[in-house]
Order: structure tokens, then C-alpha cells, then sequence
């Protein structure tokens, strides 16, 4: 479904003339760098959660969630 979506708006840009396309361009730039100020502004702890995450205790966790997760699978596949 997605791709078929994905495909209808491919065409309805190929039937676009050259000053339409500019300005569907724009206008999608426009979207993506309003997007990206926004991020910038929502960011205020990002030293907190960078040091965080960077805890030798954050690492130790994520690898042992990892290897349960590689374990629950063999164990599915084993089933």
C-alpha cells in the first residue's frame, strides 16, 4: 500500500512542469528545515542524555538487552 502511494506521487510529480517542480522543491525544503530548527530548539538536555547514555552502567545494559534479544530468537527458531 505504501508503495503504490509512493508511486502515484512520483507521477503526479513527473507531470509536473519545470516551475511547478522548483516549487514543490522549495516548499519541501522549506518543511525539512523548519523541522530541523524545531529539533535544535527541543534540545536542551542533550548533554544530560548525551553523558547519560555514555554511562558505562546505560552501555552495559543496552549490550545485555541485546543478547536477550538474540537468545529469545534462537530460542523461537528453535521451537
Amino acid at each position: 500500500m505504501v508503495k503504490r502511494t509512493n508511486q502515484n506521487i512520483a507521477g503526479e510529480i513527473d507531470k509536473l512542469n519545470e516551475n511547478e517542480t522548483l516549487a514543490v522543491l522549495q516548499y519541501i525544503s522549506q518543511l525539512l528545515s523548519k523541522r530541523i530548527s524545531q529539533q535544535k530548539n527541543n534540545s536542551p538536555n542533550d548533554d544530560l542524555i548525551v553523558s547519560l547514555s555514555d554511562a558505562y552502567e546505560n552501555k552495559r545494559a543496552r549490550q545485555v538487552f541485546e543478547w536477550e534479544k538474540v537468545r529469545r530468537q534462537n530460542v523461537q527458531r528453535a521451537v
